[in-house]
């Protein structure tokens, strides 16, 4: 993930998206790209949340299911359902989400660290009148 001190030390921009009735987001210094949702090759005996790859740019690109990949049941995708390429050091891995929903500021103060330490979210925006927001490390969220 992308300096997670600066955002901390300094607040940030997140790209938030929803997955079920939940928000989430993504430093948006780890974000590639936003595209809709392209063919995608399968591969054989990749865990169900890996959907398989994709071409994106001339590249092969992995492409994983956000809902299956956080427990979720399947969602049925439509037309405002997206991908977000993340980039994880030199690596992109393509991240199917039900909808983008914003660019968000937030502050420091707005930040509150995760407490499970190592898990796939970094932590939470906890804004006063606002649905929580789960900032989840693209590095981890990656893993298989």
């Amino acid at each position: 993930m992308a300096d997670l001190n600066e955002l901390k030390e300094n607040g940030g921009q997140l790209l938030t998206f929803s997955a079920g009735s939940e928000k989430y987001g993504f430093y948006i210094l780890d974000t590639a790209d936003i595209i809709e949702i392209p063919p995608i090759t399968k591969i054989p005996t990749a865990p169900d949340h890996v959907l398989g790859v994709i071409n994106h740019r001339g590249k092969a690109v992995p492409a994983m299911d956000l809902r299956l990949r956080l427990g979720m049941e399947k969602g049925n995708y439509d037309e405002r359902s997206c991908m977000i390429v993340v980039e994880i050091n030199t690596m992109l891995c393509g991240i199917v989400v039900d909808r983008v929903t914003d660019v968000e500021n937030i502050s420091p103060e707005d930040l509150v660290l995760s407490p499970v330490k190592g898990g796939m979210v970094y932590g939470f925006v906890m804004k006063e009148g606002s649905q929580r927001i789960s900032i989840l490390d693209p590095e981890k969220l990656a893993r298989i």
